[in-house]
């Protein structure tokens, strides 16, 4: 995996995981800095995994941003949505 592929997918993480942690109405379930956390994890995960299956991540291209952004934002809208039904919010 290249710098410039973790970079993108921690700058995508972070967007993502902040984009996110807006759109969940049970936004207050999980703390503000978890869900960079989550979606920067979740983003470099999706990295590997395209990594692992034989993907060139130096050209991932809009289908790898697709797939970063996607996988970062479904995973916190899931962590503050689970959460939030714990809670009783």
């Amino acid at each position: 995996m290249t710098v410039s592929a973790m970079l993108g997918a921690i700058v995508v993480g972070l967007v993502a995981g902040a984009l996110g942690h807006l759109a969940v109405p049970a936004r207050d379930a999980i703390p503000r800095w978890l869900a960079p956390v989550l979606g920067v994890t979740a983003a470099l995960l999706a990295t590997v995994v395209a990594v692992l299956s034989g993907v060139d991540v130096r050209g991932l291209g809009l289908p790898g941003f697709i797939a970063q952004a996607g996988c970062a934002s479904l995973t916190v809208i899931l962590a503050a949505t689970g959460a939030g039904r714990r809670s009783g919010g």
